[in-house]
């Protein structure tokens, strides 16, 4: 049997008990949700797309047969196909000319910024699936809030003297809105944090399929600020097309957070004490909302202004990424 359907099998296994031992332990669920798509994408980082498509078949079955089928479609559905499919396209490449001499052939890798604004599809779509699985309408959607409410004030620490009525009302809106961009969110956070820990563990080991892109040479599609502007408007709707609007705005907002910062990492090449400025930085992104909110602002300027075309020579990514990329 070929070595990379043996790797593919077992991360499957690996990611698929990840998942159910998130599901059956409460206590450590955050912290093991966040690395069950690193398996997978090890497999198809390392392995290429054969390994990762049979992980993440075998991942779902094995969770459907171990949670059953209602666990097992979300472990499908919110894990294993996203993370095939963004790994398919990570891989995706073709031969183009090289631009120094036409003779040459050289590969072009499917671009970084599609490699962004691709998981901030995908999490709007996930988010949308959720606030339907919640309720397909919004009265059914409440109820399910309703049901959650309790299971948060113990998380938070039951106290009378804190969760009035009205802080217990409060929150209760400020969560009926805000859910489906809390689930885009975590998703698309934890989705590029696994791809960018296996792109690091595949380099690092020498095994790595495709070279990795810089940080500060992202370019997000100039269509996606469109996309953006719409679904922030739509966000305001009520009803369950506004929710679901809601998740797609806080996922692109992600993604131009991510192109914000690397503006911030052009401007900041040469400058003396970069390192520790930049961890000051990311810091402050993770923990002022703030902070995070001026980096995407910073970011949605980049296709409207060319900031860092304004800032000199862009960035060179070589010959890995091609933003004419089919």
């Amino acid at each position: 049997m070929p070595i990379h359907f043996v790797i593919g099998a077992g991360a499957g296994l690996v990611s698929a008990a990840l998942f159910a031992s998130a599901v059956v332990s409460a206590a450590l669920a955050g912290l093991i949700l966040y690395v069950c798509p690193l398996p997978l994408c090890l497999a198809g980082l390392v392995w290429g797309r054969p390994a990762v498509t049979l992980a993440g078949i075998v991942g779902s079955v094995l969770a459907i047969v171990a949670l059953g089928a209602a666990q097992g479609l979300v472990y499908a559905v919110v894990i294993a196909i996203p993370t095939a499919a963004l790994v398919h396209l990570i891989l995706q490449s073709r031969t183009v000319p090289d631009p120094t001499d036409e003779a040459k052939q050289i590969v072009a890798w499917y671009p970084a910024g599609r490699l962004v604004a691709a998981p901030a599809v995908i999490a709007g779509v996930i988010a949308g699936f959720m606030v339907v699985a919640l309720g397909p309408d919004m009265a059914s959607y409440q109820a399910s809030i309703d049901q959650m409410m309790p299971l948060i004030h113990d998380a938070l620490g039951a106290n009378e003297e804190v969760w009035t009525d009205e802080a217990t009302e409060n929150l209760r809106m400020l969560l009926t809105r805000a859910l489906p961009a809390v689930i885009a969110i975590v998703w698309i956070t934890i989705a590029l944090f696994n791809v960018w820990l296996a792109g690091t563990i595949a380099k690092r080991s020498g095994h790595a399929l495709r070279p990795w892109p810089d940080l500060q040479a992202l370019d997000i599609p100039n269509v996606m600020v469109i996309a953006f502007a719409g679904s922030l408007a739509l966000s305001f709707m009520p009803g369950i097309l506004g929710l679901i609007a809601t998740g797609f705005a806080g996922a692109f907002l992600i993604a131009y957070l991510l192109q914000g910062l690397a503006v911030i990492h052009f401007y900041s090449l040469g400058m003396p004490f970069r390192t520790a400025m930049l961890a000051v930085l990311y810091f402050a992104v993770l923990f002022l909302g703030w902070v995070a909110i001026i980096v995407a602002i910073l970011g949605l300027g980049e296709p409207v202004f060319g900031l860092r075309a304004r800032g000199g020579p862009a960035p060179s990514q070589s010959h890995t990424d091609n933003d004419e990329h089919d």
